[in-house]
């Protein structure tokens, strides 16, 4: 059989084009569906949209402004705030459900802190009952029992123990609407305890609930209430309602350590030697913003309150990688700088990665119980 020779070249070279087609096809499509890949995660960051395997966290922290420090309240905080006469509703009818003369004879005004905007109504009845009433958020915050003179001439002989303490506690929880198991009781303080981790009988006891969410506990919704032994009753009910917004576990405890060393470094040139974390829930602040802004002044504010600046900070209560971390210091014997400078703690988001606070010292043992007397 012979062969065509000229046929043959022409299928060789037929093939070749097909071939070549096919590849400069296949590079087209790539770079078709690249495009497509880069449109739709632009549409998902500019809109908002999510798509399947693409989530994006909306960022929290925002850079704070200075605040004034003042105690005046002014025009602008009325505005922002219910009036006189509706907060004095309020406490009526607060009072009143909870079977408490309501006969109002004193009024008292105050802002929440020198750099909020908040007011605070103080109501007195005449049976020497008060009532606190947030001025924005129309609920209240504390009610209390005056003694009368006669009674504080007596006070500091009598004593009561932790349990009684607590029975008359657990009384006013219910009697103000609480619901069972929905807080619980993270401490007792007596005015007379001594020695770490014992409860005194005292003249007066403070006992502190966090509201529950599963094993965590929220510090910035509690509850204190002090009781007295001179009449074995309640002298106090304070309450503290800033929500926790429970927001998602997404870093990794070594991310938030990576992220902290790596922005210490912008502030600090002591060597870190130690690092601490715990999983804690916490209240945004601009501590870390301010040191990381002006360290020398941060510092120096804690000896003279000219130097310290004020921020306004969204009250946003989140959970957060707290990061430690202990220096390599050259303090020698000066024990005040090693306690306030040898230290400092990172408050980082557990979903944004955002640092939004942090602690002059180790926050993990020191800060938990101070919690309730932040505003």
């Amino acid at each position: 059989m012979e062969f065509d020779k000229n046929k043959i070249k022409t299928k060789i070279a037929i093939s070749k084009i097909l071939e070549e087609n096919d590849i400069v096809m296949e590079n087209k499509m790539q770079k078709i569906f690249k495009a497509i890949a880069t449109a739709i995660i632009g549409i998902s960051l500019s809109t908002g949209v999510v798509f399947a395997g693409v989530k994006v966290y909306e960022k929290i922290w925002k850079e704070p402004q200075k605040a004034e420090f003042s105690n005046e309240i002014t025009e602008e905080a009325k505005k922002e705030n219910m009036s006189e006469e509706e907060a004095k509703r309020t406490a009526t009818d607060t009072l009143n459900k909870y079977g408490i003369n309501s006969n109002i004879i004193k009024t008292d005004n105050y802002k929440m802190s020198p750099t909020s905007d908040i007011i605070v109504y103080a109501f007195t009845t005449e049976d020497n009952h008060s009532i606190e009433i947030h001025g924005q958020t129309g609920e209240w915050r504390g009610i209390y029992k005056k003694s009368s003179s006669e009674e504080l001439n007596e006070k500091n002989e009598k004593y009561m123990t932790a349990e009684q303490a607590k029975e008359i506690a657990n009384k006013y929880y219910k009697k103000f609407g609480f619901k069972d198991g929905e807080y619980e009781i993270v401490d007792i303080v007596s005015n007379h305890s001594s020695g770490k981790n014992k409860v005194d009988p005292g003249n007066y006891m403070r006992v502190v609930y966090y509201k529950k969410y599963g094993e965590a506990l929220n510090p910035y919704e509690s509850i204190m209430i002090t009781t007295e032994a001179y009449n074995m009753d309640m002298c106090a009910f304070n309450v503290k309602r800033i929500p926790f917004e429970n927001n998602e576990i997404v870093k990794t405890e070594q991310e938030a350590v990576d992220i902290v060393l790596k922005e210490d470094k912008k502030v600090e040139t002591s060597k870190v030697k130690d690092v601490k974390t715990k999983l804690m829930i916490v209240k945004m602040n601009a501590d870390a913003y301010d040191r990381l802004k002006d360290k020398d002044n941060y510092y120096k504010s804690i000896y003279t309150s000219d130097a310290k600046n004020y921020y306004k900070v969204d009250n946003r209560i989140r959970n957060a990688w707290v990061v430690v971390l202990t220096y390599d210091d050259n303090f020698e014997n000066d024990t005040k700088k090693r306690y306030t400078q040898g230290q400092y703690s990172y408050f980082v988001d557990c979903t944004t990665g955002e640092i939004i606070g942090g602690h002059m010292m180790d926050f993990t043992t020191n800060g938990f119980l101070d919690a309730p007397y932040t505003s």
